[in-house]
């Protein structure tokens, strides 16, 4: 028996060393055969150089796709360091991306979607078929309702907004009482603060405060990057397997299942009604004045269901939480860090603008007179971007561009706009936070050629320094008629929640800490969500509404 159970021992250690050394000569096998696709994909672009590491020639494909995921930020700059005035490739898992020079912005920004496609290159970026997001290529309705729907009804939704903002924060800091600093954890109370009052617009006043719904559009945003962050780790055969065991993944579609359990209801009755003729959203209705409404009433064809209506108003929701969370956390942090007289400035310029008159009117609102405060914003996106990459497209047909670049179908191609923004001939000191910047260059505007010799000239050279402009050197929008159609409302929303908090409250970071760092994976600036602050209510808050 003893010598039975030996020799089974020894079989057994025997079975464990061989399948040890099988994986080890798959592995091998596995290296060098990516390292060979490797080769051949830069081979296919040969009229680029290559941007991602000295050790190209030998690095296997998931290397070098691992390497970009960790520092994607500095092989980009490196590689426009470099290659400034003409074009570089690196390799990822997904395969090659072609980094295109700043001089071909406008010949890019140009080109008809049926050449170089935005919105298939986003839903190439987050993993479409795996997150959801692949509706945005076969529905692109909500994007002009936000340009010509939403965009010019924003100064009417204003009061509704400050309203869902001032109900939020109320439920999210120290209540009036408390006089104390407490600890709080800024992305966890302005995620939820952003999705109540981005849901006032998004859902309207049938979900706005429904509790279901704005878990639905914080989680879903957290459930996808998770799974998009996970999965751009592995080589892209795999993820059909490895999605099956992420938490997100599930979690993820579960967000949306419920999303259509709770919205489909209410807009199926819209639907039949307007289907009757007997209900359209009102124009002289704010309450009327929401996605959700217009969709019913626009969708045509297969779009016009109630379930792919919920799918397209929970993308509208992630990007509108994602790009608001994003720069209200990093604000917060930067007006911190900068001290009191960068906030006192903020301060002043509220009061002024409130003694003024707060009212918003059809063509002007107090937000569009608050420059300091939208410079402070434009200065933020500028060194906390949402991503490094931009004017990214997917190329559905061959092209050549002017200087010679060719693009064969099927090409993924961007700008590296984060370091085109940092670049040291577009702007003085990159590294350092300069919260007034475009305020004193605004203010410096000359009154010449670059400003044009007539009123109508300076207002358009000033607009250009404006957050929600984009411009050659400050692309985080994108650029061109493809611009973001959301980038108003986010600068409305960001705006408000900040005046908000700066006239109501006082923040400070914790004993002997900082400003918290952000973290870089993929192209992705993410801010830890854990991080914690401190806060306390203001004796005397002068907030205007």
């Amino acid at each position: 028996m003893i010598e039975q159970l030996g020799l089974s021992k020894i079989s057994l250690r025997g079975v464990l060393e061989s399948f040890h050394w099988i994986v080890l000569s798959i592995f091998f096998v596995y290296c060098i055969v990516d390292a060979v696709t490797v080769r051949r994909l830069r081979q296919k672009q040969l009229n680029t150089p290559f941007g991602n590491s000295p050790l190209t020639f030998v690095a296997p494909k998931f290397l070098l796709n691992l390497l970009f995921a960790g520092r994607a930020a500095e092989l980009l700059q490196k590689g426009y360091e470099r290659f400034k005035h003409s074009a570089f490739h690196l390799i990822r898992n997904d395969g090659r991306i072609i980094v295109l020079p700043l001089s071909l912005l406008e010949e890019l920004a140009a080109l008809p979607s049926r050449v170089a496609n935005p919105q298939a290159a986003l839903e190439h970026d987050l993993l479409g078929h795996f997150t959801g997001l692949n509706l945005i290529v076969e529905n692109r309705l909500h994007h002009s309702i936000v340009q010509r729907r939403l965009t010019p009804r924003l100064p009417l939704l204003i009061p509704r907004l400050e309203k869902a903002a001032t109900d939020a924060l109320e439920d999210s800091f120290p209540s009036a009482e408390a006089e104390e600093w407490i600890e709080f954890q800024p992305y966890q109370a302005l995620a939820l603060i952003s999705a109540r009052v981005a849901a006032d617009i998004i859902v309207g006043p049938a979900f706005c405060n429904n509790q279901v719904w704005l878990d639905i559009s914080v989680k879903y945003t957290e459930n996808l990057f998770r799974t998009i962050v996970i999965l751009r780790m592995f080589p892209n055969w795999t993820h059909s397997l490895i999605c099956l065991t992420l938490p997100s993944y599930w979690a993820g579609r579960k967000n949306l299942d419920m999303a259509k359990q709770l919205l489909g209801p209410h807009i199926q009755n819209l639907i039949r009604r307007s289907d009757a003729g007997v209900w359209d959203p009102q124009e002289d209705n704010v309450d009327d004045m929401n996605l959700l409404n217009w969709l019913a009433s626009m969708a045509k064809g297969q779009d016009r269901n109630p379930d792919v209506i919920s799918h397209v108003l929970v993308l509208v929701a992630l990007a509108a939480v994602h790009t608001t969370l994003l720069r209200m956390v990093n604000v917060l942090y930067d007006v911190t860090a900068a001290g009191p007289a960068l906030q006192d400035e903020i301060l002043d310029e509220i009061k002024f603008v409130a003694e003024s008159g707060w009212e918003s009117t059809l063509h002007k609102t107090p937000y569009d007179q608050l420059y300091r405060l939208d410079s402070v914003l434009r200065e933020s996106q500028r060194l906390s971007p949402p991503t490094t990459l931009g004017l990214k497209r997917l190329f559905q047909e061959p092209y050549t561009f002017s200087n010679g670049i060719h693009v064969p179908a099927g090409t993924y191609v961007c700008l590296p706009i984060y370091a085109i923004e940092n670049d040291p001939e577009h702007i003085l000191r990159p590294l350092e936070f300069d919260g007034l910047r475009s305020f004193r260059a605004r203010a410096e505007q000359p009154e010449g050629e670059l400003a044009g010799n007539d009123d109508v000239g300076r207002k358009l050279a000033a607009k250009e320094l404006l957050f929600s402009t984009p411009t050659r050197t400050c692309l985080n929008f994108g650029y061109g008629k493809t611009a973001c159609p959301g980038r108003f409302f986010a600068s409305v929303v960001v705006k408000l929640v900040l005046v908000k908090m700066l006239t109501g409250y006082e923040f400070a970071f914790l004993p002997g800490t900082g400003r918290p760092k952000n973290m870089m994976v993929h192209e992705f600036l993410f801010t830890w969500p854990w991080q914690k602050m401190l806060v306390r209510r203001k004796r005397e808050p002068s907030t205007p509404f």
